[in-house]
């Protein structure tokens, strides 16, 4: 079957089918934490997926979901992340995500020598840190001279813009060929992998959107995340627009760094406002303003 003309092509980094490959083949599954956790296939002798979804009620939800979170030979627990559009705060977000992992864990007379290690991986089309780009890097809590205070606590970040930043021991490992596959933008391109894990992805994706309904839901989350995308940056132009407006007209009439600061507050107010009346979705609101959801809400 010629694939390219038969069935439509969606790559990876939809998160929604994201969830519904990794979820539906175990061999894949398997295979892409073995190369992302650098351990041998051999060593993964459990899955068990922690968050299965109602796939048509996430739809037309926020963009950020948590892509898999599954517990591992039953002593690990692995949250999996794809990010295509740069969120600002991101290192913060995947904090509060795995902390919430390790809080869960607790229950009365816990035994902390228990506690199971959470590693939170984040596979994103855009470098985390501009200023230290990376294509695979992994962090814990560490002094100032790098001795480790825990290992309980990662993050593991895998930068698809940054392929031909790769060592050799990470090529050996697999990580290039999977972040190809990730970056894939046709049936070719994807199939052209000489990968196990990769080829038993590309199946179910090809099983996936073979489905008349799978492949229009699919199609409607990324419409959803475009819609998304326009909203943000509307909204952001929009704000910038006022905030400029107003800060030049009331800078013209005081200076004083107290008034400043008051009529800023004030500008960020009456934004956030005029943005709810318009029924823009408070999480973008939240995004663009600093402020929180129940700070919003209370408006």
């Amino acid at each position: 079957m010629d694939q390219e003309q038969n069935i439509e092509y969606i790559s990876l980094k939809n998160d929604l089918l994201f969830h519904m490959v990794f979820t539906r083949n175990n061999a894949a599954l398997k295979a892409l934490l073995s190369v992302l956790l650098g351990i041998p296939e051999a060593e993964i002798e459990q899955i068990e997926v922690l968050n299965p979804l109602q796939y048509s009620e996430i739809i037309h939800t926020k963009l950020t979901i948590l892509d898999l979170k599954v517990h591992l030979n039953g002593k690990d627990y692995i949250l999996v992340e794809m990010q295509v559009r740069k969120f600002e705060a991101w290192a913060n977000r995947t904090l509060a995500y795995a902390s919430r992992a390790v809080a869960d864990q607790i229950h009365d007379n816990f035994d902390y020598e228990k506690l199971e290690p959470v590693i939170l991986i984040s596979i994103m089309d855009y470098s985390l840190f501009p200023e230290h780009r990376r294509f695979f890097a992994k962090y814990t809590p560490r002094d100032e001279e790098g001795f480790e205070y825990t290992d309980k606590l990662r993050f593991y970040v895998l930068d698809l813009t940054q392929i031909g930043a790769a060592t050799e021991a990470q090529k050996r490992q697999g990580l290039v060929e999977w972040a190809k596959a990730f970056r894939a933008g046709s049936w070719t391109e994807v199939n052209s992998i000489e990968n196990f894990g990769v080829k038993e992805a590309a199946k179910t994706m090809e099983v996936i959107m073979a489905n008349p309904m799978e492949r229009e839901m699919i199609r409607m989350r990324a419409e959803a995340e475009s819609d998304w995308e326009t909203q943000i940056s509307f909204a952001e132009k929009r704000g910038e627009k006022r905030g400029e407006k107003r800060g030049e007209k009331r800078g013209e009439k005081r200076g004083e760094k107290r008034g400043e600061k008051r009529g800023a507050e004030k500008n960020r107010l009456e934004m956030v406002g005029g943005m709810k009346r318009e029924g823009i979705a408070p999480e973008i609101i939240a995004r663009i303003s600093g402020m929180t959801l129940e700070e919003i809400d209370a408006l």
